[in-house]
């Protein structure tokens, strides 16, 4: 019988391994897929008026600099455009809002200024500027950048011009010549009579528009002509090139709103607040547009029109606002021309200038209408008669005019002879004849007063009516008004009449110094005098000096006169300063003079220059080696100041240093004359890491303070090896790096971070063990914060070079400073607030580990 065995029965396994390679191959697939769709961008749609500039698959989309897209399609469209079809990147997803808007950047060139430039390398491009709203891919492009002051809160205004002129798109709003706007458009109104441009404002400036301000045209440049003159008018540079427009913003007022329309004015004259008269007169014989309206010798307004009528000629003027309160029913007008006779010539100017029309102010409502007479009123209004004396005629003629300040307020009426000689009757127009009180002084104002001497010639001339007629002028004061009985002189000048005589100061001079008779004397470059008289006395020179007897108080117990410097020049390598005093000092000499901070006793003789009248120096003593090179005049600097100047060098008698007699100016002496003071020398340094001091190899070496703070006194220094430490930040960390070797680190070579400069190596020196060096270095206060405990050092001082068989040759170098005058670079790991103090020490690595430059931590 045969035996039977049980069969076995085995578990299938569930998933073969077979089935890894295609579930990891689906896997990664999903991943590049998903991976493919998120960067793959949008697609969106921009309609432009025109395809001009843009071409499929080569325009980009710039956004801040970066390409976040690229055209892919550009077709017409049903709207008269074309549609342009661009993918975007995923990066700006977020941005394609309702609000957002975009344009194409073409290089464009006009007198309003120049854009996109960069598009002259790159071509052009389309960029957008991001808004707000719902997201869509739909958006209309455009060939023009939005303007940014009417989207954040400009003022929107329309102005009405008669006719463009220069003014353009772009052209400039100012406001006391600085641009506060710009015209956004201009268009033709519908009556065709008018131009219609819109301006805006920038939302800061927007509250200077007010209700009633007024703007005008300051394009080009403004050119009249005529027989009063000729004048040019230019508002800057920019709208003559672009044209501008320019307005007014009046105190009084509100704040314009959104929308406001404003004429437009041709020029600023036309824009000032006005009115119109009109004159009647039988002809207009000698009258023209441009003669002008005045009184007392001001405009107040001109002639614009002439009408010829059956009976008369009627003329329109424009008259400034200002003078509003002279046209009233009592006013009376003429015209006023040149007048010859016996009696003398009245307004000879207007046989150059032509005829005006005169004012005679009355009183009475405000009216626009009055008639234009053609000779003046005989009645001469309200005023008073004044008696002036002289003896003799000369200045003196019927009409000639009587002037306060050079405004004329009146005129003499007669001439009579007298016993004590000419005896003038004047009269003074209400309300100026307050102004003669009993205590006024006169004086002949008339003719071409001429002085000269080596200064040069001074011509003083009258106005041109008083060159024909002359002139009494006068002064007032507090005294009572004065009566007519009473009987003023008339003097020859105004000084003589209001100042005296001058008085009379001597001095004396071992020198005269090229000083001459009629040289100035000045008190801090005022002129106060002048030399009147010079005679030798002895070996010496005596000086007499005529002083203003306005300026007479000066002349007292501290005052010390010196001969006024002519030429100063210094030269150094920034150039050639020359000083120059006033010009009769560099032909005739002068003599200045000052007063003494403390009283002193009278000292009357002419010192040499100012610094000796006034500040006497102090004297010290300076030790340096017999070899080092310092010549007599080299200057005592502190911070590149001159403080002092060494008189004279002598060898010492055992022939090992030098003596240096010097001296300092007064005001420095506290500071420099103490025991603790430091001096040292200060000559050229050129070397790879740079030169300095270069200028003593012009200007010789020099000798460089720092002041003391101790108590006690001295006049003795030796002067230091070599310049102390100065550190070159104030208040900034300080911290002590330590290597085996110094290398090329030098003080002055700089600490980096990120290749930007932090700090700087201020001291190195042999540490106390002398197994290693210790590098000083010292912070800016503005970056120390980047330096903490996670802080590593390297040095980045000279040229790196790795070089391997198989792996080639690696060159690195931190900056071409370092190359050649050395560095320090770190990197800090972490933004840990732990605070470092001055002199904590941290170790300085030769090369940088490859981590540390992979660090970005953010402050």
């Amino acid at each position: 019988m045969t035996a039977t065995k049980t069969p076995k029965v085995a578990k299938k396994k569930l998933l073969s391994p077979i089935w890894i390679l295609p579930i990891t191959a689906f896997l990664l697939g999903a991943w590049l897929l998903a991976s493919y769709i998120r960067e793959r961008g949008t697609d969106i749609e921009i309609h432009f008026p025109s395809a001009n500039g843009i071409e499929a698959n080569k325009t980009l989309v710039r956004y801040q600099g970066l390409v976040v897209g690229q055209v892919n399609k550009v077709e017409l469209d049903d709207k008269g455009g074309v549609e342009v079809t661009v993918k975007m990147s995923h990066q700006v997803d977020d941005l394609l809002r309702r609000g957002t808007q975009f344009w194409l950047v073409t290089p464009k060139a006009s007198l309003t200024g120049i854009e996109g430039l960069d598009a002259l390398f790159s071509g052009n491009y389309i960029t957008m500027s991001p808004g707000e709203g719902a997201r869509r891919t739909r958006f209309n492009g455009s060939f023009e950048a939005p303007l940014l002051a009417a989207q954040n809160g400009g003022l929107t205004i329309e102005l009405l011009a008669d006719r463009r002129g220069s003014l353009d798109v772009g052209s400039g709003v100012y406001f006391q010549q600085i641009q506060v706007g710009q015209i956004l458009k201009y268009e033709l109104e519908q009556d065709s009579h008018q131009v219609r441009l819109t301006a805006v404002i920038e939302s800061k400036f927007r509250s200077l528009v007010r209700e009633n301000s007024r703007f005008w045209n300051t394009s080009g440049a403004r050119f009249n002509a005529g027989l009063d003159g000729v004048n040019v008018e230019v508002d800057s540079l920019a709208t003559l090139l672009a044209g501008g427009i320019s307005f007014s913003s009046p105190e009084a007022g509100e704040e314009a709103g959104a929308g406001t329309v404003f004429p437009l004015y041709d020029d600023r004259q036309s824009a000032q607040p006005s009115f119109m008269v009109t004159f009647t007169a039988d002809n207009a014989e000698s009258l023209r547009v441009g003669t002008p309206i005045q009184h007392r010798g001001l405009k107040l307004g001109e002639v614009e029109k002439l009408v010829l009528g059956e009976d008369n000629v009627t003329l329109s003027a424009r008259i400034l606002g200002d003078y509003r309160h002279l046209f009233n029913d009592g006013s009376r007008f003429w015209r006023a021309g040149a007048e010859l006779g016996l009696d003398g010539v009245k307004h000879l100017d207007t046989l150059i200038f032509g005829d005006f029309i005169a004012l005679l102010p009355g009183n009475g409502e405000p009216t626009d209408s009055f008639e234009l007479n053609d000779q003046r009123p005989l009645t001469p209004g309200e005023g008073q008669l004044v008696h002036l004396t002289q003896s003799s005629a000369e200045g003196l003629s019927v009409g000639a005019p009587l002037l306060y300040r050079g405004f004329p307020v009146g005129e003499i009426l007669q001439l009579s002879l007298t016993k004590g000689g000419i005896e003038a009757t004047a009269w003074v127009s209400a309300p100026y004849h307050q102004l003669v009180k009993t205590n006024s002084r006169f004086w002949r104002h008339s003719g071409v007063a001429i002085e000269a001497d080596l200064s040069g010639i001074n011509v003083q001339s009258a106005p041109l009516m008083n060159l024909v007629k002359g002139g009494i002028s006068f002064s007032t004061g507090s005294a009572d008004n004065a009566e007519e009985s009473q009987v003023f002189p008339i003097f020859k000048s105004r000084s003589e009449a209001l100042e005296g005589p001058p008085i009379s100061v001597t001095l004396t001079a071992d020198t005269l110094n090229g000083l001459s008779v009629g040289a100035p004397l000045y008190f801090r470059e005022l002129e106060v005098g002048k030399v009147a008289n010079l005679r030798l006395k002895g070996d010496a020179f005596e000086v007499e000096l005529a002083v203003e007897p306005a300026h007479q108080n000066l002349i007292n117990e501290r005052a010390r006169f010196w001969h006024q410097s002519h030429i100063k020049v210094e030269g150094s390598l920034a150039g050639v300063a020359i000083q120059a005093g006033p010009l009769p000092q560099l032909l005739r000499g002068g003599l200045g003079f000052d007063h003494l901070e403390q009283s002193a006793q009278r000292d009357r003789h002419i010192y040499a220059d100012r610094q000796s009248a006034l500040s006497p120096s102090a004297s010290l003593q300076l030790f340096t080696d017999a070899n080092a090179r310092i010549g007599a005049n080299a200057e005592i600097r502190y911070l590149g100041h001159a403080i002092g100047k060494i008189e004279s060098v002598s060898l010492s008698e055992d022939l090992q240093h030098q003596v240096l007699n010097a001296h300092l100016e007064p005001k420095w002496q506290s500071h420099f004359l103490r025991q603790d003071a430091r001096y040292f020398l200060v000559s050229a340094d050129i070397s790879l890491a740079g030169a300095k001091n270069v200028e003593t190899l012009l200007t010789g070496n020099y000798i460089a303070a720092l002041p003391g703070n101790k108590d006690k006194m001295e006049d003795r220094f030796t002067l230091l090896k070599e310049a102390p430490v100065q550190l070159p930040f104030e208040n900034g960390l300080r911290l002590v790096l330590n290597q085996t070797r110094l290398g090329s680190l030098k003080i002055g070579s700089p600490v980096l971070y990120r290749q930007m400069k932090v700090g700087e190596v201020v001291h190195t020196r042999l540490a106390q063990d002398g197994a290693s060096v210790d590098i000083e270095v010292q912070f800016d206060p503005r970056y120390q914060h980047l330096v903490n405990r996670s802080s590593h050092f390297w040095n980045a001082s000279g040229l790196y070079m790795d070089v391997g068989l198989f792996s080639g040759a690696q060159i690195a170098t931190e900056s071409l400073e370092t190359l050649l005058i050395g560095g320090i670079a770190f990197a800090t790991e972490t933004t840990a607030n732990d605070q470092l103090s001055d002199g904590d020490r941290f170790p300085l690595a030769q090369r940088p580990d490859p981590d540390w430059l992979d660090w970005q931590p953010r402050f």
